[in-house]
C-alpha cells in the first residue's frame, strides 16, 4: 500500500483529525474551493466587508426591539377597536334612523296638508264674504294657522344686493319652520307658477349661505297652480327637491 493511500485511510477512518487540520488551517478549504470553483464567484474581502456593513448590529436590534409593540400594547390596542366597533352604527342601525326620519317627514307633511285644508276653508269663506283674497291675506293667514299647529314660524329678509335670486338686486322673503330640530324652508304664495321654481330654489341657497344653516326640506303652500299642467309643475318641482302641497281638483 503506498503512502498517499495509507492516509487516505488513516482519515477515512478517523475524521476527526481532518477536523482539527481544517480548523487550524481554514484557508485550506479556501484553496479547495479556488480549485473547484471560478475565481469571480468566490467573495472578496471587500465583499464580506460590505455584507458586515450590511448585517444589523446588536444596537440595530435593540432599538428595532424598543419600537415593536408589547403584548400589554397590543392589548390595549385590541380593546380600542372593540370598543370603536361597539360605537359604530350597524347597518341596520342607520336603516332604521333612515326610516324613522322618512317617518317624521310625512308626519310634518301631513300635518301641514291638515292645516292647509282648514286655512283653505277659512279663506274660502272670507272670500265669498267680502270678496278680498291678497297675497299678504293668503300668507298671514298660513304663518298663523302653522304657529296654532305648534310650529315656530320665523320670517327671514334679506336684500339681495348681488341679485342672486331674481338677476337684480332685491329684497328675498323666506318663511322658515323650526320642528323637531328640523330646518324646514316655506315658500307661501296664493298662486305657484312655474317659473316661480328656480326662485324658489334660490332663495334657499342663498338662506343657506348667508345662514350657515342647512335645510332639510323645502315646501311650497298655495291654493293654485297657474299652469295649464298642474302635475308637471309639481313633477318639476319634485325632481328639484320641492313638495308642492296644494289642494287637488
Amino acid at each position: 500500500m503506498s503512502l498517499a493511500e495509507e492516509i487516505r485511510r488513516v482519515l477515512m477512518e478517523h475524521p476527526e483529525i481532518l477536523v482539527e487540520v481544517l480548523t487550524a488551517k481554514p484557508e485550506i478549504i479556501y484553496e479547495v474551493l479556488a480549485k473547484l470553483m471560478p475565481w469571480q464567484n468566490l467573495a472578496t474581502k471587500d465583499d464580506l466587508r460590505k455584507l458586515e456593513e450590511r448585517m444589523a448590529t446588536k444596537d440595530d436590534l435593540k432599538k428595532l426591539e424598543e419600537k415593536m409593540a408589547t403584548k400589554e400594547e397590543l392589548k390595549r390596542l385590541e380593546e380600542r377597536v372593540n370598543s370603536i366597533e361597539e360605537r359604530m352604527a350597524t347597518k341596520e342601525e342607520l336603516r332604521a334612523v333612515e326610516t324613522s326620519l322618512r317617518e317624521e317627514m310625512r308626519k310634518v307633511e301631513a300635518s301641514l296638508r291638515e292645516e292647509m285644508k282648514k286655512l283653505w276653508l277659512a279663506l274660502n269663506a272670507l272670500g265669498a264674504r267680502w270678496g278680498m283674497f291678497s297675497e299678504d291675506a293668503f300668507r298671514n293667514g298660513v304663518r298663523e294657522l302653522l304657529k296654532d299647529a305648534g310650529y315656530t314660524v320665523d320670517r327671514w329678509v334679506y336684500y339681495d344686493d348681488k341679485g342672486y335670486v331674481y338677476g337684480y338686486p332685491s329684497e328675498v322673503e323666506l318663511d322658515i319652520i323650526i320642528k323637531d330640530g328640523r330646518t324646514l324652508a316655506v315658500e307661501i304664495t296664493s298662486a305657484l307658477r312655474r317659473g316661480d321654481l328656480q326662485q324658489i330654489r334660490r332663495k334657499v341657497e342663498l338662506f343657506s349661505t348667508v345662514t350657515g344653516r342647512r335645510v332639510d326640506a323645502v315646501y311650497v303652500i298655495t291654493p293654485f297652480i297657474h299652469d295649464r299642467n298642474p302635475d308637471a309643475v309639481e313633477a318639476v318641482a319634485s325632481s328639484m327637491g320641492i313638495i308642492v302641497m296644494w289642494p287637488k281638483p
